[in-house]
């Protein structure tokens, strides 16, 4: 109990802390991010609040974007916002629906699917913008969020049959051609709608934003809880849902290690990865939008989910972190992603030539930049492996990368720590990355070796494009049956300072005292490192954005190298 009061605690100053700071930053449009994160604050609401409450509660955070929606509200579309049908098992899902005034139906019809913590008004003014253009559009409540009955499902089965019993509803009440429905939806909202456009016949395409593929990569990848985004996501469920409690029982199994086999069954049935071959069967088209600083459904997650897809698909991963790319159009404010959303519907549900399906199948924003690289498919067909290899510490020296092999012998052994190397200070400096630009900076000649691998390379003769995942391979002995690390790769300049690029973690258990690889995959981004800077690796055993296996103890990890047991870094280039 007091180990849940303390994250209690924790969360409840991060998530205050987030909305802040949010508040005043954006993305690639910063007035945006600014807007609707000061509309969707403020929404406390109790767990056990009735009905009538939380529609009041709604109504005052909605007011601050009447003004958004009344722009759109031309008198061409009738808004109904009483809308309300049971479920299979009685509980009751509300929702508003939006019909055209114009013209004669049938229509196409979009469904919209909350986002986590929040509720049908989410997307009220995009969907008074697809009405507008002969839509209709049906946003409704999840269970257990806004004014609907029931405990958060976290899009499992009975979640799947409020889908189906919404598309029901719609059918039977409103004038909407049912060959042609949509479903869309941001981060929960999006792993609802790619898990109902595989298992529900009825939904011909999706659009999903800042979503998942794999639940339990998001959740616990690399065996290694997510830490801060995972009680946040537990934190704000508690203070403003009605939340079932296995939901926190098993991200605290995840943190204790204990039954994570069921944790990650439970997690797998709701995950669009899980039904692929449904999906691919059935043909239906698929747009995906996510970003490359996403902590909670990081990219390295969605990357296999959609390289496994078949049907007709696309893909933009973008800067910024959960749902800050995607965020603004839902005040009407015209970005990249939403604009190939609306693009994207027109094409598949009404049959406009707009040229959305002659735009690159993948793009991926570079750091740091509003330029984009851009691919006919994913992997990227001319993709280049380009590896490096690692060479131990010196005694005043750290290692070095080189791109010829290793031939020379020597271990190196950290004792367990945090050090300055680091994602940064929890949500704060993910906002300042992926919002605005401003990366996580350290002195890597600062970085203590006693608790940290250090390697870095010669000045680049030439650019080195990274275009996708890094990799990290290689061989260590631990004191510890479950040895935690944290890799980090940085751009580093004259003065030593780095530029965190990317990151990745793992955990290994079962270990102790034995010679085992080390594998870790860092997070997909683009970035050029520009000739006359240096490649700077580090590995340490802390991070705040991750759990560690068990209360941090002293330990040993010994890194060898040698020629037979190579230490690489594997680079997916151009």
């Amino acid at each position: 109990m007091k180990k849940q009061k303390n994250y209690l605690t924790l969360l409840l100053i991060l998530g205050n802390f987030l909305l802040v700071a949010c508040g005043g930053n954006g993305n690639q449009n910063g007035k945006e991010t600014s807007a609707i994160l000061s509309v969707l604050n403020g929404r406390s609401q109790s767990s056990n609040a009735t009905p009538e409450m939380l529609q009041q509660s709604n109504a005052s955070y909605t007011r601050d974007i009447q003004t958004a929606f009344q722009n759109e509200n031309d008198g061409s579309f009738s808004f109904n916002d009483n809308i309300s049908f049971l479920s299979n098992d009685g509980v009751k899902i509300t929702g508003n629906l939006f019909i055209p005034k114009s013209g004669t139906g049938p229509f196409p019809a979009i469904i919209f699917v909350n986002s986590w913590a929040l509720n049908e008004y989410e997307y009220i003014v995009p969907a008074a913008k697809l009405a507008k253009k002969g839509y209709v559009v049906f946003s409704y409540n999840t269970r257990g969020f806004g004014t609907s009955g029931g405990l958060i499902n976290v899009a499992g089965p009975k979640d799947m049959e409020d889908l189906s019993k919404g598309i029901d509803f719609l059918l039977a009440n409103a004038p909407v051609n049912a060959s042609n429905i949509g479903i869309a939806g941001i981060s929960y909202g999006a792993g609802i709608s790619l898990l109902g456009l595989s298992k529900e016949p009825r939904i011909k395409t999706a659009v999903a934003m800042s979503g998942w593929g794999s639940l339990p990569d998001s959740l616990y990848g690399n065996q290694s809880p997510r830490l801060v985004w995972g009680l946040l996501l537990v934190t704000a469920g508690y203070i403003t849902v009605r939340m079932d409690p296995i939901i926190a029982e098993n991200f605290q199994k995840l943190l204790d290690t204990r039954d994570v086999a069921t944790v990650l069954s439970w997690a797998r049935e709701r995950s669009p990865n899980n039904f692929v071959a449904e999906l691919n069967a059935s043909g239906k088209p698929v747009y995906i939008s996510n970003n490359s600083q996403d902590n909670l459904f990081q990219p390295n997650q969605i990357l296999p989910y959609f390289e496994q897809l078949t049907v007709p698909k696309k893909l933009d991963l973008n800067n910024g972190i959960h749902a800050t790319a995607e965020i603004g159009g839902i005040l009407g404010i015209n970005n990249y992603v939403w604009t190939n959303a609306y693009d994207w519907f027109d094409y598949w549900l009404k049959g406009i030539q707009n040229g959305i399906m002659t735009k690159p199948k993948v793009t991926i924003q570079k750091r740091f930049s509003s330029d984009r690289v851009s691919y006919s498919s994913w992997p990227n067909p001319s993709k280049v492996e380009k590896t490096y290899h690692l060479r131990p510490m010196g005694l005043f020296s750290p290692g070095r990368i080189t791109t010829t092999a290793n031939t020379s012998n020597g271990n190196d052994t950290i004792l367990s720590g945090g050090t300055s190397a680091s994602t940064g200070v929890p949500l704060l400096s993910e906002i300042l990355d992926g919002a605005v630009s401003v990366p996580v900076k350290t002195n890597v000649n600062l970085i203590d070796r006693t608790n940290a691998m250090l390697y870095l390379s010669d000045n680049l003769s030439s650019p080195l494009k990274l275009r996708g995942r890094t990799f990290y391979k290689g061989r260590i002995n631990s004191s510890d049956y479950a040895p935690h690390v944290v890799v980090y790769l940085y751009e580093v300049d004259f003065w030593g300072t780095g530029k965190l690029i990317s990151h990745g973690t793992a955990t290994l258990f079962n270990v102790k005292g034995k010679d085992v690889d080390l594998n870790v995959d860092m997070q997909a981004v683009a970035h050029d490192f520009p000739a006359g800077s240096r490649i700077g690796l580090a590995i340490d055993n802390i991070d705040p954005m991750y759990a560690v296996p068990k209360p941090i103890s002293l330990y040993t990890t010994t890194f060898k190298h040698s020629t037979s047991t190579a230490s690489t870094l594997k680079f997916e280039s151009e």
